[in-house]
C-alpha cells in the first residue's frame, strides 16, 4: 500500500533551520578540506638522471627498471632546499654551463600519464639530488 502524498507543509523553526545549515556548512567544510584538489599521488624511485647536452631535457633510469624523461627545469631538491625551475645541481655544472656526463643518483617523484590515444608513459614530477 503507497503511502499518502504530504499535503499539509512541514513545520520547522527558525532555530532548527539555523541547526541544520551550520551543521551542512561545518559538513561541507569538512568534506573540502580533505579533498586532494590539484594533488596527485606520485610513485618514488631511486635510480640515476642525466641531462641531454643543451640541458633542456633529460632521463631518469629506475633502479627498478622504470624510464621517464623530464624537462631541464623540473623541481629540484638538493642539500634540503627545493628549487623550482632552473637546472639541478647535481646534473648541471654551473662553471661550465653544461650537463655533466655522468649524470648523478637521485630520487624522483614521476607519475604515469595516459596519452589521448591510450598510451600510457612515466613522466618526472621532481627530483631530489642524493
Amino acid at each position: 500500500m503507497p503511502l499518502p502524498p504530504l499535503t499539509r507543509p512541514v513545520p520547522l523553526s527558525r532555530a532548527r533551520l539555523a541547526v541544520v545549515v551550520v551543521v551542512a556548512l561545518f559538513a561541507g567544510g569538512f568534506i573540502a578540506t580533505r579533498l586532494p584538489f590539484g594533488t596527485v599521488p606520485l610513485r618514488v624511485a631511486e635510480g640515476h638522471a642525466f641531462l641531454m647536452a643543451d640541458g633542456e631535457k633529460g632521463a631518469f633510469q629506475a633502479d627498478s627498471g622504470i624510464s621517464a624523461s623530464f624537462y631541464g627545469n623540473v623541481v629540484w631538491t638538493a642539500a634540503g632546499q627545493t628549487t623550482v625551475g632552473g637546472r639541478p645541481s647535481c646534473l648541471w655544472d654551473k662553471q661550465t654551463k653544461s650537463a655533466r656526463p655522468a649524470g648523478a643518483r637521485v630520487e624522483a617523484g614521476y607519475r604515469w600519464v595516459r596519452t589521448p590515444d591510450g598510451v600510457s608513459l612515466p613522466i618526472v614530477a621532481w627530483l631530489k639530488c642524493r
